[in-house]
């Protein structure tokens, strides 16, 4: 059941870093200006990767099969 979970997130993984790189692109393409873009596009890269870390800390921290036996009573 851990792996269901595990392919699960990693679906979500595999969609933040696309989200990640498109939001990249358009930063860079379509900035108002040079200066805003300069400023915009660090600051985006270090919180999206600081969030995304905890993250993933966050989801290994978790007992998925204490949770799961839990929840599912047989």
């Amino acid at each position: 059941m851990f792996y269901i979970i595990l392919a699960l997130y990693a679906i979500i993984f595999i969609t933040y870093l696309f989200l990640f790189f498109f939001i990249i692109y358009h930063l860079a393409r379509y900035s108002i200006n040079a200066k805003t873009n300069k400023i915009m596009l660090p600051i985006f890269v270090v919180v999206s990767i600081l969030l995304f870390l905890s993250n993933i800390m966050l989801f290994f921290s978790v007992d998925w099969n204490a949770l799961i036996s839990k929840l599912i009573i047989f």
